[in-house]
């Protein structure tokens, strides 16, 4: 009889979870709240993350989408003359809610149960945890189970029910994101259907992420300071800023419109130190959420998603004893490879030009290989450390 896994979320990290789970023998169930498809962002992805999924099998799935080819970044100042490149690879920009969907449908293809409720309690007892689930006809369940991964991303199940803790808040975390989808979005010949960073002033950004020949996701995050300055409703906010915000940007937008409302999310920058114990582990966002201007987030869920397969794969092998351990190596291989993002990120916004010179000029193979995605498992190069030396007399 194969062992339960029970997997709170069924986004990329509680699906990529549930397929790797499977192939090794383990029996996953995804609870989920929310019907899909869904909207989300977090629609552009990296070469490692697509090779990730590639090592799932789902290489014709991601064909099917007909996403567009991402192979870098382009980042821009305030004046379109001031640009710089990184090469990325070979990658794709996705639809999320297609994506998640085509995510969540393989997984249950491939042997996992999908419960759709709401998980209300989670407690732990004689080496077994015990699920409280609130289905849709508000109905109760409850799934027993050695193992759990929360894979709830921002709404840190584990964390909002004080099994891990504190929650950190992070160096973005005072921040608001406006965000939707455009038609008519100008694209250049050089832009290709690559990501476009536009920056201002610290901590202000905004991007574009062409979804297909007629949709671009655009978003613009600043501080919630500046936002409640202006004292407008989010729709007039965006429109009016979109057209301010800098001259690179309003030269690819000032025809487009908008297709879709307006959303958006603040206070989204946080870290949980201690995510996996006693069996549970979080994966994804449900420990942690860095910026999200270089797109690494679905790159997180699904390589995360790897490791905490083979962590639990170890544990089923192992004596209860032993599993703390096993715990502390997936954190530690998770925690490293969001670190050099964070220390990437902190140094680009004390030094946007310096990091320029940096990327597109003294260690462009180095920074090709961290926007690729690959930083698992790595030994930093020259340039990641005088990134963080950098950072430590800041």
């Amino acid at each position: 009889m194969r062992e339960t896994v029970a997997i709170v979320g069924g986004g990329p990290a509680g699906t990529a979870s549930a397929m790797n789970l499977s192939r090794l023998g383990f029996k996953p169930v995804i609870i989920e709240s929310e019907k899909f498809p869904r909207f989300h962002i977090g629609e552009s992805l990296t070469t490692e993350c697509v090779d990730a999924l590639n090592r799932l099998g789902l290489k014709e799935q991601l064909k099917g989408l007909a996403a567009p080819g991402k192979k870098g970044v382009r980042i821009f100042s305030k004046h379109s003359g001031n640009s710089f490149y990184v090469g990325a690879g070979d990658a794709w920009q996705v639809e999320r809610a297609r994506f998640d969907t085509m995510m969540l449908e393989t997984a249950v293809d491939r042997g996992a149960d999908y419960v759709q409720g709401r998980v209300r309690k989670l407690s732990y007892c004689q080496q077994q945890w015990q699920i409280e689930i609130e289905l849709t006809d508000q109905k109760t369940s409850t799934l027993n189970a050695k193992f759990v991964i929360d894979a709830s991303g921002q709404r840190r199940f584990s964390q909002r029910q004080g099994i891990f803790g504190p929650l950190k808040e992070g160096n973005y975390a005072r921040q608001i994101a406006f965000f939707s989808q455009f038609k008519d979005v100008k694209r250049l010949p050089e832009d290709n259907f690559d990501t476009l960073i536009f920056h201002r002033d610290k901590h202000e950004w905004c991007w574009i992420i062409p979804l297909s020949e007629s949709i671009t996701s655009i978003g613009m995050v600043l501080s919630v300071k500046a936002f409640k300055k202006c004292r407008l409703p989010a729709e007039e906010f965006i429109d009016s800023r979109l057209n301010s915000f800098s001259d690179p940007l309003v030269e690819r937008t000032s025809a487009a419109s908008r297709i879709g409302k307006v959303r958006t999310t603040s206070n989204y920058s946080y870290r949980v130190d201690c995510y996996a114990s006693q069996g549970l582990f979080c994966v994804g966002d449900s420990h942690r959420f860095i910026d999200p201007i270089f797109s690494f987030g679905v790159e997180f869920a699904v390589v995360e998603a790897e490791y905490v397969a083979k962590s639990i794969q170890a544990c089923s092998k192992s004596l209860p004893s032993e599993w703390e351990a096993i715990a502390h190596q997936y954190m530690d291989i998770s925690t490293s490879a969001q670190d050099v993002i964070e220390d990437m990120l902190s140094y680009f916004w004390d030094h946007p030009w310096g990091f320029a010179n940096m990327a597109h000029v003294r260690y462009k193979e180095e920074f090709l290989e961290i926007f690729a995605g690959r930083i698992y498992e790595i030994e930093a190069g020259e340039g990641l450390r005088k990134i963080r030396a950098s950072n430590a007399r800041a």
